[in-house]
């Protein structure tokens, strides 16, 4: 578990508040969307940081989110030492994904996995959402699986990616591992400090220590292909601007 009161996971050599902002201009002076930084990752050689594609928006449709990840990690429960005794999953093993130790989730992406997508409960309802997102004020969601409470966070105003609505809760079958450290989603890696991308083409998880080096690709191929694209409307033939400008 990650000790303290006001934790702020940054990446290396900045605050969080200030690689935000860098985050921020970055995608609003170049469009910046999820397939460029695909590309540019492929392009660097990182692979596996592209999340399942049935994880989608079911709130706040509109937009890009990102922000710094803080992670909590699901593992089913499992049989004590005793196979006579009870192992339930109690509050006490799952209170911390409710991340007590976060006090100001600004800049933050809240993540939760358990390895393969927890597609038959949820993990995370109404309430937490609301706690997260309103006050906490994580920038949004990412699950690694299912959510419930339909009428309640279809209403929130602050992103949310699930995999799908389903009434029954984790109570039981899962307790949390940690938080604030890593966790599976599907097959990807999520550190807590990684940059997480969001938009209507999915998501995608930005190693920290890459974090500048992906915006500046980012940018410079956001510049090619709005130049290429206003070529193509201009009429030019799209083969030949790919054999002048080596991308697509």
């Amino acid at each position: 578990m990650t000790a303290g009161t006001d934790v702020r996971p940054t990446g290396p050599g900045a605050p969080l508040e200030e690689t935000y902002d860098l985050v921020a201009a970055a995608v609003r002076e170049h469009g910046i969307a999820t397939p460029t930084i695909a590309d540019v990752l492929d392009a660097l050689g990182v692979t596996n940081r592209v999340l399942d594609a049935r994880l989608h928006r079911v709130s706040a449709q509109d937009g890009m989110f990102f922000g710094a990840a803080y992670t909590v990690s699901w593992v089913p429960v499992r049989k004590g030492p005793s196979i006579v005794a009870a192992s339930p999953s109690t509050w006490r093993e799952v209170r911390d994904f409710l991340v007590p130790q976060v006090v100001d989730g600004q800049g933050m992406v809240y993540v939760a996995g358990s390895g393969p997508l927890v597609t038959d409960a949820a993990l995370a309802g109404g309430l937490s959402t609301t706690y997260l997102l309103e006050q906490l004020r994580f920038e949004g969601l990412v699950l690694g699986g299912a959510i419930r409470d339909r009428d309640v966070v279809e209403q929130s105003p602050r992103p949310v990616v699930a995999s799908n609505f389903v009434p029954t809760d984790t109570q039981g079958a899962y307790r949390v591992e940690s938080a604030g450290d890593t966790c599976l989603v599907g097959h990807v890696p999520v550190h807590t400090g990684d940059w997480v991308f969001s938009d209507g083409n999915g998501t995608v998880v930005v190693p920290a220590a890459r974090l500048r080096e992906v915006l500046t690709a980012a940018g410079a191929t956001g510049r090619t292909e709005r130049d290429v694209l206003r070529r193509i409307r201009a009429g030019e033939r799209l083969p030949n601007l790919i054999d002048e400008v080596g991308t697509i």
